[in-house]
């Protein structure tokens, strides 16, 4: 029996990670009769020397902490009394710490939301104290909430499903206060991991880019992507550049009709048909009579493909267009919450296709996302 004591968090943490059952019997546990055992005995730590020769023996890490979580375990009264301070064999002592080392990051993490619980009831309770007592008021907690939304939101983190690939690293993580002018000179990794793409102008001479800051150079001085390769290939440059111009105006919306509830791109039945590449604009009799995606797709006026790697890939018309979602947040200050999305559109059985960004609204309850 442990003659160590543990406070109730770490008691809970460990008892929840093994889903409230005894380690060794796997029977069910109640909180009653939790006892905290170790697996390689406690009574250990007053034999120096036969703990270090057991170390060696079992070859353990010579660190190795008795009172430690990959060594503690939750165990019924009758159990841990059976077990006593006795040492199980190597081969079944090493079994039982492989389990246990799996389930230490679950206790971790149990701990850490246990003290998050604890600590926000001890706030609470003090908050309403104040609140009874006139100290504080609800003006003064909801002007405290505003100003912590607004340092949430400026150091929230942009996790891309594509991230920009340099030739040596990849980026799918930015936050919105960052200085983005660091990433301009880095050289991209094109398509076929080539490590420039070859522009032309009008008197047909020809350069090489790598980098964002190359690429709008060029562009500026008349050249451009011309064969079907290097139009492809554009697309990382432009995506790149439109996701930095995105990031730069990103602010925190005051309103969503997308994210309350959560609605996804790929939920055909909120999304308009304006989304969609209509060359001969045969599609604005259903976007006027309000049709969504999900209605044409019934009738069978629009197709539903593959959409790998994207979220959602649709045919209409001879093209197909496909969609990933970026991110979210308010892009053209009108308090409403968008989705920055990438897509890519080809013509259907042929070789030309080009990448693109697009910014996708709901704009109340009954609009669609457009």
């Amino acid at each position: 029996m442990s003659k160590t004591t543990f406070n109730n968090i770490t008691r809970s943490a460990i008892w929840t990670a093994y889903r409230s059952n005894c380690f060794y019997c796997s029977q069910s546990l109640d909180w009653g009769d939790l006892h905290i055992d170790h697996i390689i005995p406690e009574s250990l730590l007053q034999k120096d020397e036969e703990f270090e020769k057991i170390k060696e023996d079992f070859g353990l890490e010579k660190n190795f902490n008795l009172n430690e979580l990959y060594n503690l375990v939750p165990s019924h009264s009758k159990c841990n009394h059976r077990k006593s301070d006795n040492l199980f064999s190597k081969a079944t002592t090493l079994f039982y710490l492989s389990i246990t080392h799996e389930a230490e990051l679950k206790i971790k993490v149990e701990i850490e939301k246990l003290k998050r619980n604890k600590n926000k009831g001890l706030i609470l309770s003090k908050l309403q104290s104040a609140l009874s007592l006139n100290t504080v008021s609800e003006k003064d907690i909801k002007k405290i909430l505003i100003e912590a939304e607004k340092q949430n939101w400026n150091i929230k983190e942009i996790k891309l499903p594509f991230g920009i690939e340099f030739i040596d690293k990849i980026y799918d993580i930015f936050y919105l206060d960052t200085d983005f002018s660091t990433l301009l000179d880095n050289k991209l990794l094109m398509q076929n991991d080539e490590n420039s793409l070859e522009l032309v102008n009008y008197s047909n001479e020809k350069i090489n880019v790598s980098t964002l800051n190359e690429w709008k150079k060029a562009l500026n001085e008349g050249f451009y992507p011309y064969s079907t390769y290097a139009i492809k290939s554009a697309s990382t440059f432009t995506f790149f550049e439109e996701l930095i111009e995105a990031l730069k105006k990103a602010k925190m919306p005051k309103v969503s009709f997308i994210s309350e509830p959560w609605l996804e791109i790929d939920m055909l039945d909120h999304l308009s048909p304006s989304i969609l590449m209509d060359v001969e604009r045969e599609l604005s009799q259903y976007i006027q009579n309000r049709l969504s995606i999900g209605d044409l797709v019934r009738q069978g006026v629009v197709k539903i493909n593959n959409p790998y790697p994207y979220k959602i890939s649709l045919e209409f018309g001879g093209f197909e267009t496909s969609f990933i979602e970026q991110f979210r947040a308010d892009f053209n200050d009108d308090g409403i919450e968008d989705i920055f999305v990438r897509g890519w559109t080809r013509a259907v059985g042929g070789t030309m296709g080009f990448g693109f960004t697009s910014i996708l609204t709901k704009l109340s309850e009954k609009h669609l996302i457009e």
